[in-house]
Order: structure tokens, then C-alpha cells, then sequence
């Protein structure tokens, strides 16, 4: 697995739709801005500007540390993902994708309470809460003491969060956590995922997605799979 303590890097909201966004509409895809913030007021005003821009989708990303309830991530209770996501959507025309803390208190209670804010799908997991040591200076390895963990180790966990959540809500559900080959994505697809989210592996191997899609047109072509309708959710 990976673990980091970065932050959210970027420029920001004014930056991304003025420098970065028109380069990336150019490529032709689908652009999911991925939106996070430290308080109510800076999502909403952030989904404000996204919404009048190009952007496709918004995923919000509620793992943020609220800095006005003691650094307490928005993703951890129902209540306070429900007011941030229900204030996003008051202020976002475009298809709302909620990103999912897998430390939150039961993720498929989270999940539903984003769903009745107006989230128009799901995606899951965000990174989990972990540490390192230093066994010679005897100290955490990252200043925070604590860190995001991501990749392989964590994707046992996250296909069982994705199953669950897809039992429970209806809308698309995003798989996210470890996904490094078209093997992974199609378990995320069985566990019930409608898409995946590929994050660490690009690390690895920037072009990790072609292999994911070519070695997934393969694997529908022996097994006889027209549509991945056919094998969606099947667990």
C-alpha cells in the first residue's frame, strides 16, 4: 500500500477552471472535479463556480477536516456529510458524486444520507486512517502522525464496503481502493460498482487504464459478456 500525508495540492478553484480545465476539454472526456474544502462556505462557493463552468461532474470529497469542529473530517457522521452535500446541491446544477470516507461511522448509513441530500452517486472508499513509525528516531514517520493509506492493501476492505453500499442505495456507485488490473476492476463490477476509480497504480504504471480497458474487452470477449450488465452486482 501507499501511504501519504499531502493534503489536497492544487491551486485552486479559479485556477483549475481558468488554466486547466479548457486543456482537458480539448482531450474530448468526461472532466469529474474533485472538490474539497475546510469549511460549509468554501463548498459551497467552490460548487458554485464548478457548476457554472465546463466541469461534467463534481465529486465532492467530504474526507476534508472541518476546521470548526476540532479537524473532525465531514465524511465521519451521516448528520454533517447530509448538510454539506445538501448545501452543495442547492447551489449545483451539475451531477453531484459524493466521495465516501471509509473511517466514517457506517459507511452505508453514510451513504444513504448523502443519497436523500441529493447526491446523484456514490463513490468509495477514500483513503484509510493509518501510521508509521521510525524505529530510530522513535517518532511517527509523517508530521501529522497520522496518514492516508491507499493501493492494494486496502482493496479486501473496500470491494466489501462497495457491495454493501451497492445493496443499499439507487445510484451508481464508484469503486475506489486498490484497483491495479482489469482482474480488480471486474470484482469492484460484481461487487455491484458501476465505474472504478484508479489512484495509486498510476504511480506505478502511468498507462495502468489502457491495460485495465484492453485487458477488460478481453475478458468479455472469452467469457461471451456483451454488456457489463450482465455481470454487474451478480455477487
Amino acid at each position: 500500500g501507499i501511504l501519504n500525508s499531502v493534503g489536497l495540492q492544487n491551486p485552486g478553484v479559479d485556477h483549475f477552471i481558468k488554466v486547466e480545465l479548457p486543456g482537458m476539454k480539448k482531450l474530448g472526456t468526461v472532466v469529474i472535479a474533485n472538490l474539497g474544502g475546510g469549511t460549509l462556505k468554501e463548498y459551497v462557493e467552490a460548487a458554485e463556480k464548478l457548476s457554472a463552468s465546463d466541469v461534467d461532474i463534481v465529486e465532492l470529497n467530504i474526507s476534508c477536516p472541518n476546521v470548526k469542529c476540532g479537524g473532525m473530517a465531514f465524511g465521519i457522521k451521516s448528520e454533517t456529510a447530509y448538510k454539506v452535500v445538501k448545501a452543495v446541491r442547492g447551489k449545483c446544477s451539475k451531477p453531484l458524486m459524493v466521495k465516501l470516507s471509509p473511517n466514517a461511522e457506517d459507511i452505508v448509513d453514510m451513504a444513504c444520507s448523502c443519497c436523500k441530500a441529493g447526491a446523484d452517486s456514490v463513490s468509495l472508499v477514500n483513503t484509510f486512517k493509518a501510521m508509521a513509525v521510525d524505529i530510530k528516531s522513535r517518532k511517527a514517520v509523517f508530521d501529522n502522525v497520522t496518514a492516508g493509506l491507499s493501493g492494494p492493501a486496502i482493496k479486501p476492505i473496500a470491494l466489501r464496503m462497495v457491495y454493501e453500499v451497492s445493496k443499499a442505495v439507487d445510484v451508481p456507485v464508484v469503486g475506489i481502493g486498490g484497483i491495479c488490473s482489469w482482474e480488480d476492476a471486474v470484482e469492484f463490477i460484481m461487487a455491484g460498482a458501476s465505474a472504478v476509480e484508479v489512484g495509486s497504480a498510476n504511480f506505478i504504471k502511468p498507462d495502468v487504464c489502457l491495460d485495465i480497458i484492453d485487458g477488460l474487452e478481453e475478458y468479455m470477449a472469452e467469457e461471451n459478456i456483451e454488456d457489463l450488465e450482465e455481470i454487474r452486482g451478480i455477487i
